[in-house]
């Protein structure tokens, strides 16, 4: 019985440390952000921009919303809207948007 019951310890201590690792990336996990260089982050952006404007009419509901991006050595704030040229529509970007059936 002895054995079982160190068994049992060593299971529950694993198990309450796996939670506790879960736990902690889960809070301090969100606020850690890819850094995008400035080439890659505007492809990602018009790439957004154009499924978003093709399907829904509208730019992505996170276009204004600033993301890290490397430009250079520095790392800046940058939101999609910026980064392509403070465009704040679908045809100021230049994405079609849906055609209505005729």
């Amino acid at each position: 019985m002895k054995g079982l019951s160190e068994t049992m310890i060593i299971v529950i201590t694993v198990v309450v440390l796996l939670v506790a690792a879960l736990v902690l990336l889960t809070i301090f996990g969100g606020g850690v952000a890819p850094v995008a260089d400035i080439t890659t982050a505007q492809s990602n952006c018009r790439q957004q921009g154009a499924s978003s404007c093709q399907v829904t009419g509208n730019l992505p509901p996170t276009w204004t919303v600033p993301m890290p991006v490397r430009i250079g050595q520095t790392t800046e704030m940058k939101s999609c809207a910026q980064l392509l040229g403070d465009c704040a529509s679908c045809s100021g970007c230049g994405f079609p948007t849906p055609s209505l059936p005729t």
